[in-house]
């Protein structure tokens, strides 16, 4: 929301690093979005002089490369040598910043690794093993191209191309992650080869990024520059790619089941035939064939991927048969109502969930290791909290490891606190959470309590109102306490 975005970057200017670590952690605010200043939360920090949050935001996934627009200007603007000397030497790319960003990872990982490829270019004598689904699914000149002059082909040799290996892979990754890198001296060439992919979007925003550069490097005193790279991301509210995997999801369901969207311009959309880029099908209730693809089933998920490959045997009430050109698995511990949300989620990363189907779906993210999912079951839980609801829910939340969604419990509990603490099943959560602490002693903390009072104090004193009222909920849960036999 524009209101957590607003409050990261103040508290950034702040060095409030709290506050920061709440936003980022429990919020989930995107710490790499510009502001109307085209300008990112590390550059404030690193403008305001903060160390430690910069050091923060390097190791949650802000970026900074060296020798692009951001690197340069972040670098440029930095308050002290130390922070300068931190992002000079700053190249890390942590577990952190993967489990934030899984799905670009995914994409990055399915252009980099090649897995699950159904054909290879070849350019300069350098191979790209890539996905007739992926590049079809995002560009029209691939899909008319894949269908017509390269149907069937696995090996496409472009000997003849008026372009270098370089400015393809620009190309081909912008299509598999709208993002890409482009050397200053190679823009002319990709363009062209943009141009010729009919990617019109690619154009502008590379002469925008170009342009924006020019006029930076104009603005400074010194002629020199250290650019020579530039760095292409989404702009915000870009879901164009999200867009087209989740089309690209629309075309493998039945069309007893399909949802048309009015007014795609998908290229897949008048096509009479499902499986046309399709490598494997998943049948679901017996009855229904989901014409699928590898690339995304068995890389999003190792379920999928042990699945097809047989790992499992008998151990799991599903049969497997192999036709000419695709598996043809049997799914029968999963149903249609579940599988839809999980097909949209796992090609574009979001699904509409139904309060009557959260928590089968839950059970099945957790079965099949997909934390995102979880997280989206989550944010659909978190608009079903009540007073009757609320005790369940964060159970539920600790369990599956939610988080964010134990934090809005949190929240709510602190906001009904008179309520809830009438409850019989709060006063056996908090007696739970005490016996739970191993060789607990008489004064020792109580997880639920700490939380509690934490968030009290953190995020609920304002102004000298909300104050008062915070110490009377204190005093509440203190009176509590003492009321079922516990100190803390």
């Amino acid at each position: 929301m524009a209101s957590d975005r607003n409050d990261l970057i103040q508290s950034v200017r702040c060095g409030d690093l709290v506050r920061v670590r709440y936003l980022v952690e429990q919020k989930e605010v995107e710490l790499n979005f510009r502001d109307k200043w085209d300008s990112t939360p590390l550059y404030y920090s690193c403008l305001c002089g903060h160390l430690e949050i910069t050091q923060y935001l390097l190791d949650n996934g802000a970026r900074c490369e060296a020798n692009t627009f951001d690197g340069e200007r972040c670098r440029y603007g930095a308050l002290t040598d130390s922070i300068r000397t931190l992002l000079r030497n700053y190249n890390v790319l942590t577990t952190r910043i993967v489990k934030r960003n899984t799905y670009d990872e995914f994409l990055r990982k399915l252009f980099e690794q090649g897995l699950y490829s159904d054909i290879t270019f070849v350019v300069d004598e350098r191979k790209f093993p890539l996905h007739r689904c992926v590049l079809a699914a995002r560009s029209s000149f691939f899909h008319e191209t894949l269908e017509n002059r390269w149907h069937g082909k696995r090996l496409v040799n472009l000997t003849k191309a008026k372009f270098n290996a370089e400015s393809f892979e620009a190309v081909v990754r912008y299509l598999y992650t709208n993002c890409c890198e482009i050397k200053l001296d190679n823009i002319d060439s990709v363009k062209a080869l943009a141009r010729s992919c009919r990617l019109p979007q690619l154009i502008e925003l590379i002469e925008r990024k170009k342009y924006a550069i020019d006029e930076w490097q104009a603005s400074k005193t010194s002629s020199s520059s250290n650019i020579y790279r530039l760095v292409l991301e989404p702009d915000e509210g870009d879901d164009s790619i999200r867009s087209d995997f989740c089309m690209l999801a629309e075309q493998a369901i039945p069309l007893e089941l399909r949802q048309w969207i009015a007014g795609s311009e998908m290229p897949f959309i008048d096509q009479p035939h499902l499986d046309i880029f399709s490598d494997l099908v998943f049948i679901i209730d017996e009855c229904y064939y989901f014409h699928v693809h590898r690339a995304f089933m068995c890389t999003r998920t190792e379920y999928f991927s042990a699945l097809v490959k047989d790992h499992f045997n008998e151990m799991l009430p599903n049969t497997i048969q192999q036709s000419a050109e695709k598996s043809i698995v049997v799914l029968k511990h999963i149903r249609k109502e579940h599988f839809l949300p999980l097909l949209h989620y796992i090609y574009s990363d979001e699904c509409e969930i139904s309060n009557d189907c959260v928590d089968d779906l839950l059970v099945i993210a957790d079965e099949l290791l997909l934390p995102g999912l979880k997280r989206l079951c989550g944010n659909t839980y978190s608009k079903m909290l009540s007073i009757n609801t609320i005790m369940t829910t964060i159970r539920l939340a600790r369990l599956f490891d939610l988080i964010k969604l134990e934090h809005q419990c949190i929240r709510f509990i602190t906001d009904h606190l008179e309520e809830v603490l009438e409850q019989e099943e709060f006063k056996n959560f908090v007696l739970e959470d005490a016996a739970s602490v191993v060789d607990r002693q008489e004064k020792d903390s109580i997880p639920i309590i700490d939380d509690l009072k934490f968030y009290l104090a953190e995020f609920s004193t304002v102004n000298a109102s909300d104050m008062d009222e915070t110490s009377e909920k204190i005093k509440l849960l203190d009176d509590f306490l003492e009321d079922i036999g516990l100190n803390v």
